[in-house]
C-alpha cells in the first residue's frame, strides 16, 4: 500500500510537471533603434525552429511586445519597413528576462516587394525596376493626394500636369517611362492586388484609397504584361494597405482656399478575427485654372469634394490561411473651372478572397471583385472673351465590372520559384449623351458595349548559380468586344439611326526574360527584354468628349497597342547608408492610340482617337538613396527620355515629333530630417522639362520647378501638430492648352493634428 502511494505521488508529480512544461508562458521584449528610441508598430513573429510562422503581434507606442508560447526553442523575427529585419534564436521559459532588440536602418535592397514577381521577394532580387514608397514617405510629404505624391517618382506622368484636387478624372490616365500619357492609363494601378483602373475608361480615381490606410506603394517600371496583361503596358503601381492591428490613426487639417481634409485608419483584432475601417473626406474651393489675363465671367474656381470609406474583415485560421471581405464606397463632386461645367462620380465596390498554404509548400491567393459606377459630366462651349458659355452636352455613363484572379507560387528544389495563375475581368458600360445646340437639346446619343478580358501566366525565377539568376515568364491574353452599338435619336422628329458593331476578338502573347548577375554583394547587373500590350477601353471605342475648345471623337475600329522593349541596369550599395540604381531603356510601341488632329479652326479643334503607327521611347533612369545619419535622409531621381513618333502613315508630318505629355527631363529631390521626439521636417523638389499638349507639337508646355515642404512636432505621446505647403514659392506654371492656357496649383498651405493610438 505504501509503495502504491509513493508510485501514485510520483505519477501525479510527473503529470503536473508535464502540464506546466507545456503550458504557454509569456515572452516579453522591447524594440528600439540605434538612438535608443522606441520603435512602434514593428511586426514580431515567434516561430518554432524549422516550422511555419507562429504567433505574431506588433509593438506598442513604447516599442514593447508580449507573446505567449509553450517552453522551448524558437526563432524570433522583428520587422518594420525602413529597418533591416532582426532574426534571433530565443528560449521561452517562465523565468526569461525581457528581450532587448535594436533595429538597424534598412538598405533599399532589403525592402520586401510582391508586385514585381507576384510573390514576396527582396527588392534586390526583383526581376524588374522597382521603387518603393512607405507609409512614412506618405506622412512626410506635403501632398494631399496620391497622384501628387507619386510625381516625386521619376517617370510618373499623367495625361495632364494638373493635380487630381481640381482635375477632371478623365485626365487621370497614368503612364511610366515616356510611354505617352492619355485619358486611358498605360500603367496598371492596383489596390492590394485588385485593379483600380476605371473599367470603362482606364483612368484612375486616386482618392478611392484613403491616404491613412497606405502601408506601402510599389512602382514597377517597364512592360509588365507578362504577369498582369492589358493596362500594364508601361508598368504597375500597387497601393498596399496597412495590415490589421490594434490601431487608430487620424489626420485632420484645414488650409487655404477653404480646404478641409480628414483621413483615418482604425483596426482591431480578436484572436484570429480582425476588422479595419478607413476613410477620407476632402473639400476645397479650389482655384482658377485660367490665368487672370485670359479670365472672363464664365470662369470660376475649380472646386472639388470627395468622400471614401472602406471596411475590411479578415479571419486568420493560422499564419498560412485566411479569408477576407472588403467593401468600399466612393463619391466625388467637381466644378471644372466654369460656371456650368461639372462632373460627379459614385462607386460601390466589393471584394472577397483568401490565401492559404498547402503541405507541399504551395502558396495560393484568390480574389473575386465587382464594381458599380455612375459618372455624370456637363460639356460647354466658352465664347471668345470667356464672358459666356453654352451647354453642348449632358453625359451619363453607367458601368459595371466584375473579375477574379488566382495566383499560385512555390519554391522547388531550392532553385526555382514558380509563379502561375490566371485572371478575368468583364465590363459593361454605355455613354448616354444629350446634345445641345443654341441652348436647346436636339439629339440623344447612346453608345457602348461589353468587353471581356482573360489571361493566364507562368513564371520561373531560376537560380543558375550563386550569383546568377534567370527569370522567364510569359502570358497569353484574349479579349472580346461584343454587344456594341451606337444609337442616335433626333428629339424633334423621333427619328432613330442605329449603328451596330460586329463582335470582335483579339489575343496577345507577352513574354519576358530577365538576367541578373551579382558582380559582388554590393553591385548587381541586370538585363531584360519583354513584350507588352494594351487593349482599347470602351471609352476610347465609343465615347466622345469635349474639353474647352477641343472635341475628341471615339473610334470603334481601334486595335490594341503592342510594345517591344528592353533595359539594362545596375544597382550599387557600396555602403549601408547609400544605394543607387541606374537603368537605360528602349521601347517601341506599334499602333499606339493617340488623339489625332483632324481640323483646327479658331472656334474648335477636332480630334479623333486613332492607331498612330509606331512610337519610340528611350532614355536613362537614375535613383539614389542616402542615409546621412539616423536622422537625415536624402533621395533623388532623374529621368531622361527621348519619346518621338517613328512612323505615322496617316500623317507623315508627325514623324519625328515628340509624344504629347512627355517631358524630356524630370528631376526630383527629397530631404527628410526626423527626430520623432522633437521635430520631423521634409522638403520635396521637382523640376519638369518642356513638353507638348498636342500631337503636332503646336501647343508647348514650358518647364517649371516646384518646392513642397512639411514639418511636424509631437504635442503628446499620441498627438502631433503638422504644417505643410505645396508650391512654396507660388510658382506659376502651365499644365494644359485646350488651346487656352490652364495653370497649375498655386501655393496651398494647410495645418492640422495627427492622432495615433496603439494597443
Amino acid at each position: 500500500m505504501k509503495k502504491q502511494s509513493i508510485l501514485s505521488l510520483a505519477l501525479l508529480l510527473f503529470f503536473q510537471y508535464t502540464i506546466i512544461a507545456q503550458s504557454p508562458v509569456p515572452l516579453a521584449g522591447q524594440v528600439r533603434n540605434r538612438l535608443g528610441e522606441a520603435v512602434r508598430n514593428a511586426m514580431v513573429t515567434l516561430s518554432p525552429e524549422g516550422q511555419a510562422p507562429g504567433a505574431t503581434t506588433r509593438t506598442d507606442s513604447e516599442g514593447r511586445f508580449v507573446l505567449t508560447a509553450a517552453p522551448g526553442r524558437y526563432e524570433l523575427r522583428v520587422a518594420l519597413p525602413g529597418y533591416s529585419p532582426n532574426v534571433r534564436q530565443v528560449a521561452v521559459s517562465g523565468a526569461a528576462a525581457p528581450i532587448e532588440i535594436v533595429l538597424e536602418p534598412a538598405t533599399v535592397a532589403e525592402t520586401i516587394t510582391v508586385t514585381a514577381g507576384r510573390a514576396e521577394m527582396r527588392l534586390a532580387d526583383a526581376p524588374a525596376s522597382v521603387s518603393v514608397l512607405t507609409s512614412r514617405d506618405v506622412r512626410n510629404a506635403a501632398a494631399q493626394t496620391l497622384d501628387d505624391l507619386l510625381r516625386q517618382v521619376p517617370g510618373f506622368s499623367l495625361f495632364r500636369r494638373t493635380s487630381s484636387i481640381v482635375a477632371n478624372p478623365t485626365t487621370q490616365g497614368v503612364s511610366l517611362r515616356g510611354a505617352g500619357a492619355s485619358g486611358a492609363s498605360r500603367t496598371l494601378v492596383l489596390s492590394d492586388g485588385i485593379p483600380l483602373n476605371d473599367a470603362f475608361g482606364g483612368w484612375v480615381y486616386w482618392d478611392r484609397v484613403p491616404r491613412a490606410s497606405i502601408d506601402q506603394i510599389e512602382i514597377v517600371r517597364g512592360g509588365s504584361s507578362d504577369l498582369y496583361g492589358s493596362d500594364a503596358l508601361s508598368g504597375v503601381i500597387n497601393l498596399r494597405t496597412q495590415p490589421p492591428t490594434r490601431l487608430i490613426d487620424l489626420d485632420l487639417s484645414y488650409g487655404s482656399r477653404g480646404t478641409q481634409d480628414a483621413t483615418f485608419f482604425a483596426s482591431e483584432k480578436w484572436k484570429g478575427f480582425s476588422a479595419s475601417v478607413s476613410g477620407e473626406s476632402l473639400f476645397t474651393n479650389g482655384y482658377f485654372i485660367i490665368p487672370p489675363e485670359l479670365r472672363g465671367l464664365a470662369d470660376q474656381e475649380a472646386a472639388s469634394d470627395h468622400r471614401a470609406l472602406a471596411l475590411r474583415l479578415q479571419q486568420d485560421w493560422s499564419p498560412t490561411a485566411s479569408l477576407f471581405a472588403r467593401g468600399a464606397l466612393f463619391d466625388e463632386d467637381r466644378q471644372n473651372g466654369t460656371v456650368i461645367q461639372r462632373n460627379d462620380t459614385t462607386t460601390e465596390s466589393l471584394a472577397v478572397g483568401g490565401r492559404f498554404r498547402t503541405r507541399d509548400g504551395s502558396n495560393w491567393n484568390l480574389a473575386v471583385f465587382g464594381n458599380q459606377q455612375r459618372f455624370h459630366q456637363n460639356f460647354t462651349a466658352v465664347a471668345a472673351g470667356r464672358n459666356s458659355e453654352a451647354l453642348t452636352r449632358l453625359q451619363f455613363v453607367p458601368s459595371r465590372d466584375a473579375g477574379a484572379s488566382l495566383n499560385w507560387s512555390r519554391l522547388s528544389f531550392e532553385r526555382h520559384l514558380f509563379v502561375a495563375g490566371f485572371d478575368v475581368r468583364g465590363v459593361r458600360g454605355t455613354s448616354d449623351e444629350t446634345v445641345f445646340v443654341a441652348g436647346r437639346p436636339t439629339t440623344f446619343v447612346s453608345a457602348g458595349g461589353r468587353q471581356r478580358r482573360a489571361g493566364f501566366f507562368a513564371q520561373d525565377i531560376l537560380q543558375l548559380a550563386s550569383r546568377l539568376t534567370l527569370t522567364l515568364s510569359g502570358r497569353y491574353d484574349n479579349w472580346r468586344d461584343s454587344s456594341a452599338a451606337s444609337v442616335e435619336r433626333t428629339l424633334a422628329t423621333g427619328a432613330v439611326r442605329p449603328r451596330f458593331f460586329a463582335p470582335r476578338s483579339e489575343e496577345a502573347f507577352s513574354p519576358r526574360i530577365n538576367l541578373a548577375y551579382a558582380v559582388r554583394p554590393q553591385v548587381t547587373l541586370r538585363a531584360a527584354a519583354y513584350r507588352a500590350f494594351r487593349a482599347p477601353t470602351l471609352n476610347e471605342l465609343y465615347r466622345s468628349f469635349r474639353v474647352g475648345d477641343t472635341q475628341t471623337l471615339a473610334n470603334a475600329a481601334l486595335n490594341a497597342e503592342r510594345l517591344t522593349g528592353g533595359e539594362i541596369g545596375a544597382a550599387f550599395a557600396p555602403a549601408r547608408i547609400f544605394n543607387a540604381r541606374l537603368t537605360t531603356f528602349w521601347t517601341e510601341t506599334n499602333n499606339p492610340i493617340s488623339n489625332f488632329t483632324l481640323t483646327v479652326t479658331p472656334a474648335l479643334i477636332t480630334r479623333e482617337r486613332r492607331n498612330l503607327g509606331r512610337t519610340r521611347a528611350r532614355g536613362l533612369e537614375a535613383e539614389a538613396d542616402l542615409n546621412v545619419s539616423d536622422r537625415w535622409r536624402i533621395t533623388a531621381g532623374y529621368l531622361l527620355v527621348d519619346a518621338i513618333v517613328r512612323r505615322a502613315p496617316q500623317d507623315a508630318s508627325l514623324v519625328g515629333q515628340r509624344l504629347p505629355q512627355v517631358p524630356r527631363h524630370l528631376f526630383t529631390l527629397q530631404t527628410v530630417y526626423s527626430n520623432p521626439r522633437i521635430i520631423t521636417a521634409a522638403i520635396q523638389f521637382r523640376a519638369t522639362g518642356r513638353q507638348f499638349d498636342d500631337d503636332q507639337n503646336r501647343l508647348p508646355l514650358g518647364s517649371f520647378a516646384l518646392i513642397d515642404a512639411s514639418v511636424s512636432r509631437p504635442l503628446t505621446r499620441n498627438v502631433d501638430l503638422f504644417f505643410s505647403v505645396q508650391n512654396l514659392l507660388d510658382e506659376r506654371f502651365i499644365v494644359a492648352r485646350t488651346p487656352i492656357e490652364n495653370i497649375g496649383m498655386p501655393r496651398l498651405v494647410r495645418g492640422g493634428l495627427r492622432f495615433r493610438w496603439e494597443r
